[in-house]
């Protein structure tokens, strides 16, 4: 007997309006949102979108506080190896990162072995879309 598992309709959640509000409090404007739409959601300073390829080589994360919300399915891994990548390499000073809670995954467990990344677990399921609940937990991954 296999255990059932719900399918997401998409890979693409916007961030909650309420927790928006809360990472502007406490962060202020990002200078970055690494992975966005062209509409800009989180009002960052500056924006890559899908059109700009956000895990090409050749684009640099900069900024003193950079957001991501990456899309949700297998590439999930690939942005999470960038971030790392442009936070080594300087350019970014602080990535915040709202990920889905999967504990099971090598990616979290790359992100819970560092000792200079914060990890906050959201209690419940957030309501993306300001109307739907996510099928999933949700944490946000502090790095820097």
């Amino acid at each position: 007997m296999r255990a059932y598992m719900p399918q997401a309709k998409t890979v693409e959640w916007d961030t909650p309006t309420t927790l928006k509000n809360q990472l502007h409090e406490e962060f202020g404007q990002f200078d970055l949102d690494a992975a966005t739409r062209e509409d800009n959601p989180m009002n960052a300073v500056s924006i890559l979108t899908k059109e700009d390829d956000a895990l090409a080589m050749t684009s640099n994360w900069i900024g003193d506080i950079v957001y991501l919300n990456p899309p949700y399915g297998r590439i999930i891994k690939d942005f999470i190896s960038k971030a790392l990548f442009e936070y080594e390499k300087g350019n970014a000073k602080k990535i915040v990162m709202l990920l889905p809670s999967r504990t099971c995954t090598r990616w979290f467990h790359t992100i819970y072995q560092r000792s200079d990344v914060e990890l906050r677990f959201i209690k419940g399921r957030l309501r993306y879309n300001d109307s739907d609940h996510a099928p999933f937990p949700s944490m946000l991954v502090i790095l820097g």
